[in-house]
């Protein structure tokens, strides 16, 4: 079954596990970086028939990852805040681009995003890493998570995805400058031959058009197995 009609509760217990396999590989001195996604459809890269989630620990931090830690550490040391931090305050005082918001999380449509619908779920308290959330932010994580997945299940007509939760690595964790969070990647456009050639991306779904339309697609509510039929 995929994510979106599973139950609140049955994503809880899959992120459980996330945490519980997070934890003990982040204690392992080989591992430099684990990476925790899910794709789900051809289009995101599957190589399986069904959708499935994979967690995968390597012994060296990628050059993306570093370059996310950069940038943050850079804007911390020249203004002295986490920059995720200072996007989140921001964007739910605009309002305009947010799709859900709860006691723990935020939903965003971030301003600049490389393809339509990659949408930001963010922890409103600071922590740089995954492994520090806390019983009721799994709670609330995964109604949120659920329902934004609904959304897209819904709204468009069960779009190939991908989703990564951003997390820093084991050595970072604890520091003031990063912000974990889950990224959402509807595999709604291809990477073409000027993406490929100048780096630069096509988006023609504006943020505010892609956060009111998610916020006008109703989900039934799954908080049970029960609710589900499971």
């Amino acid at each position: 079954m995929t994510t979106a009609l599973m139950s609140d509760a049955q994503v809880g217990s899959m992120l459980k596990v996330f945490k519980a396999r997070y934890e003990q590989l982040s204690l392992d001195s080989r591992v430099a970086n684990i990476t925790i996604f899910k794709n789900h459809g051809v289009e995101a890269g599957t190589s399986l028939e069904h959708s499935h989630c994979q967690l995968i620990a390597t012994p060296v931090i990628s050059s993306q990852v570093r370059s996310r830690l950069h940038e943050a550490l850079r804007h911390y040391d020249e203004f002295g805040e986490c920059i995720f931090c200072t996007v989140l305050q921001d964007e739910l005082e605009e309002k305009t681009r947010v799709v859900m918001e709860t006691d723990h999380f935020a939903v965003i449509e971030p301003f600049a995003s490389a393809t339509p619908f990659n949408t930001y779920i963010y922890p409103k308290r600071h922590s740089a890493s995954f492994g520090d959330i806390s019983a009721p932010e799994i709670t609330d994580l995964a109604r949120v998570l659920r329902t934004v997945l609904a959304k897209l299940y819904h709204g468009l007509q069960d779009p190939d995805y991908n989703y990564t939760i951003r997390s820093a690595p084991a050595e970072y964790d604890g520091v003031k400058y990063y912000h974990w969070y889950v990224s959402v990647i509807p595999r709604l456009s291809r990477v073409a031959g000027f993406e490929l050639g100048s780096g630069m991306f096509i988006n023609t779904v504006l943020p505010e058009a892609a956060a009111q339309f998610l916020r006008e697609t109703e989900v039934e509510v799954r908080s049970s197995a029960a609710s589900s039929g499971v």
